[in-house]
């Protein structure tokens, strides 16, 4: 358990900083908590977004799973999941994911 942990404390770090999705990649603010819908699902962003307010660098989606929070962190592009991420459930990794 303690192992997860520090991983997920690690990836949360690592989010923080900037990083290069390609050419284009252009965020110019963060939120610290915006309603969003991803994939059809309602829940919570915050992180980096771009021009048009929609998730684009670095962030977190949470959404309510039966009352307890399921988060993703990863690395968004034009409101969409891409490279890098990883699913959370009361702090514990659930698994990685590389999006396309």
């Amino acid at each position: 358990m303690t192992m997860e942990l520090k991983n997920a404390t690690a990836f949360e770090e690592k989010r923080s900083r900037s990083v290069s999705i390609g050419d284009n990649l252009d965020c110019h603010h963060a939120v610290d908590e915006i309603e969003y819908s991803c994939a059809g699902i309602q829940g919570k962003y915050s992180g980096e977004i771009n021009q048009e307010g929609k998730p684009h660098g670095n962030g977190s989606f949470v959404r309510d799973n039966d009352g307890t929070p399921f988060t993703y962190i990863g690395t968004w592009k034009d409101g969409e999941r891409v490279g890098n991420g990883g699913y959370y459930k009361n702090g514990r990794l659930l698994g990685n994911v590389v999006w396309d």
